[in-house]
């Protein structure tokens, strides 16, 4: 199973967290640093099954940086809901 991890402290702006994603999860460089661009890599992108854990995510955030950050955990969390065979979200603090 391939396994991904993302911490909090590896980025300080919430637009920084798409090029971390990018990076370890080897997005193609068209990919749109977007919520929906992050859905459709992982749906038809990225190899499966994965293990996927966020770390640190628990911190306050500034309300900019919490909205983007949100969103893109939101697509994390949608995946393992709907396709749970393939996608296993962990949550640790930090």
């Amino acid at each position: 199973m391939k396994k991904y991890e993302f911490n909090r402290n590896e980025f300080k702006w919430g637009e920084e967290y798409y090029d971390v994603i990018q990076k370890k999860m080897n997005l193609p460089k068209f990919f749109g640093k977007n919520a929906d661009a992050l859905w459709d890599m992982l749906t038809g992108f990225v190899e499966t099954p994965c293990e996927i854990t966020l770390i640190g995510f628990n911190k306050n955030e500034n309300e900019y940086n919490k909205m983007i950050i949100d969103k893109i955990n939101l697509c994390f969390q949608d995946a393992a809901k709907k396709y749970p065979e393939k996608f296993k979200l962990i949550f640790l603090e930090d």
